[in-house]
């Protein structure tokens, strides 16, 4: 199978899905005074490992009829963690310059982080990180979800 193969719309379809739900986590999060909890990434990439399974999981059964290569469900894995992490970086642009006016401020004093973070960079760390993380987690998934006609 080629790249041209693959349903792009569908993929990026669940992948916006996949950012969705980042961005519901995110801000039930926040809004609970959890998001700058030690603990709060790993909730973020429970999220994002969770939309990776159910989403390659979804088009190798509804998209591949039931069977996917490793490869196959590699590259749809990715696909989705990298639209998670565009539309978590679209959400970070957008709330820490309209919503939420002091999100900066409290980074910068509970992260200690320097005082030049912007909406930007935070966005760009986050599209990173998902992109990363995602491609990782992604592997070890499509080892799981593989399927093909001899392993049926």
């Amino acid at each position: 199978m080629t790249l041209k193969d693959f349903n792009w719309k569908t993929l990026i379809a669940i992948g916006l899905l996949a950012g969705l739900i980042q961005v519901a986590t995110g801000v039930v999060m926040y809004v609970a005074g959890v998001y700058f909890a030690s603990w709060s990434m790993l909730v973020s990439v429970f999220v994002l490992l969770l939309c990776i399974v159910l989403g390659t999981r979804w088009y190798r059964d509804s998209v591949q009829k039931g069977q996917i290569t490793v490869g196959q469900a590699l590259v749809a894995g990715i696909v989705i963690s990298i639209c998670t992490g565009v539309i978590y970086a679209i959400y970070n642009v957008v709330s820490i310059s309209f919503f939420y006016p002091r999100f900066l401020e409290d980074l910068i004093r509970i992260a200690r982080l320097p005082e030049r973070v912007t909406a930007n960079t935070i966005a760009l760390s986050n599209l990173i990180r998902l992109s990363v993380i995602g491609a990782i987690l992604s592997l070890f998934a499509s080892l799981v979800l593989k399927r093909t006609a001899s392993s049926n």
